[in-house]
């Protein structure tokens, strides 16, 4: 998927969003997750938002999509969300300066993986799909961590 500028979006990515129908929509955030990611099976982004300082926000409802979509329970407000952010709502990468919060979170992700490999490489063996599965997982996370922060990556 492209920015507005036809910059390709991709995991790790710091994105703005504007135009949104719902204000709390709008704000910087990064990218968690895209299509085509190992242990992804949706078609859009996953953002969490960020400030321009490189902190990740803890607040309640610090998460979004790309394209938007609307979680109100009144229909009629969801529709019209959903029509105005599909002619109105934009996205375009950003840059900000300190990523280190960023890449923490993604070496975090890696880091929660390594427990259930080694449980599940005792219990059901080194080569069963499971394993092999969260080890890739594991490896994209440490991957975009390093990614994230400049760090080259070797395959």
């Amino acid at each position: 998927m492209l920015d507005k500028n036809g910059v390709e979006i991709k995991t790790g990515q710091i994105v703005e969003i504007t135009g949104a129908y719902f204000k709390n929509d709008n704000g910087l955030y990064f990218v968690t997750r895209s299509p085509g990611d190992p242990g992804w099976c949706g078609s859009d982004h996953s953002l969490t938002k960020i400030s321009k300082t490189g902190k990740i926000s803890k607040a309640k409802y610090n998460l979004c999509f790309w394209p938007i979509i609307s979680t109100v329970s009144d229909r009629f407000k969801s529709a019209e969300a959903r029509a105005w952010n599909k002619e109105h709502a934009q996205i375009e990468v950003k840059a900000i300066k300190n990523m280190a919060e960023v890449a923490a979170y993604f070496q975090a992700k890696a880091d929660e993986l390594n427990d259930p490999i080694r449980y599940l490489t005792y219990s059901i063996g080194e080569d069963h799909p499971e394993v092999i599965r969260n080890k890739v997982l594991r490896d994209h996370f440490a991957t975009l961590a390093k990614a994230v922060m400049g760090e080259e990556v070797t395959p």
